[in-house]
């Protein structure tokens, strides 16, 4: 067999001038010729070492940076799907919604005409107006910037409350329950101004948020007579941190009614009232800006906008 030719290198290292350093390296080729010599220095092998470095640095970093901006890509368009079915469905809500007040109007009309064949007057709610006098009450929080949905979402429910309300009178009517439509909260407990209305409203007592009122406020001035908004009995007479000086009265039927800030009280807890006796002086006790009366109504536990039941 013939010999196997081998390429030999070699290194040593030596001082060279100005006492840098290099590294000799001897190249011997196959065959016996001439060896050569190269002389590197330290300070290249450094710096190439240094450069090789940054290179694969800048390339994992660059993968990272691919891998990152692929998963960022990756969310956004999950995001965007998610957003898009939020949109569709928001569509769809206010197509149904509507749809619902298209068939409320119908509704309307046909009941008008029922309630004059029936002689039932027509009610219709006081305008809100300015407010000059004071507002107060218990604020149930909700997020921010309520939406309009929202919005259209409780004048719904307040007219299928109406709705009912005038299902039940009919119905009263045609069995002659006098005793109903005297348990109907449907006197003005005080004459005066709404200065603040039943649902959403910016809080009164400052702060960016949205909060629900329960009731409506009536201003007018400090001693105004608070009538019984129906007959009933007295439940509750007395102090709340909230409302001051309050008056609850169950009507029967299902109906409460609550009458806030006052600043006397005329009647005790137990004492059975008619519709339109004097059960308190108006006032600014409580949680209050102004002397007002807060005027609340409720049917089975639920609150409902009193201007349902107010002529």
């Amino acid at each position: 067999m013939s010999r196997r030719k081998k390429r030999t290198w070699l290194f040593n290292r030596e001082k060279r001038k100005k006492g840098h350093k290099y590294m000799t390296i001897l190249f011997i080729p196959p065959g016996g010729s001439q060896a050569r010599r190269f002389n590197i220095s330290y300070a290249h092998i450094k710096g190439l070492a240094a450069g090789m470095f940054l290179v694969v640095a800048l390339l994992l970093t660059l993968g990272g940076l691919y891998f990152y901006s692929q998963d960022q890509i990756r969310q956004v368009d999950k995001l965007k799907a998610d957003n898009k079915e939020k949109a569709e469905a928001i569509m769809l809500l206010q197509q149904e919604i509507e749809s619902i007040e298209k068939q409320k109007e119908d509704i309307e009309r046909k009941q008008e005409e029922i309630k004059k064949l029936m002689g039932i007057k027509e009610t219709s709610g006081r305008e809100s107006l300015p407010s000059r006098g004071g507002q107060g009450g218990r604020d149930a929080s909700s997020r921010e910037n309520v939406s309009d949905i929202l919005y259209r979402l409780q004048d719904i429910k307040n007219y299928l409350s109406r709705e009912e309300q005038a299902l039940d009178e009919m119905l009263a009517l045609a069995k002659n329950k006098e005793d109903y439509f005297r348990s109907v909260p449907n006197q003005w407990p005080v004459k005066g101004e709404i200065t603040s209305p039943f649902g959403f409203r910016k809080s009164p007592f400052g702060g960016r948020r949205e909060t629900f009122h329960e009731g409506i406020d009536i201003a007018n001035n400090v001693g105004e007579t608070i009538v019984a908004a129906a007959d009933g009995k007295v439940v509750f007479a007395g102090w709340q941190p909230v409302y001051g000086k309050t008056v609850e009265i169950e009507h029967g039927y299902g109906f409460t009614t609550i009458y806030g800030h006052n600043s006397a009280l005329l009647v005790k807890e137990g004492e059975v009232v008619r519709k339109g006796q004097p059960i308190a002086r108006l006032g600014n006790t409580g949680r209050s800006t102004g002397p007002h009366l807060h005027f609340t109504v409720k049917k089975y536990g639920e609150l409902k906008d009193p201007l349902i039941y107010l002529p």
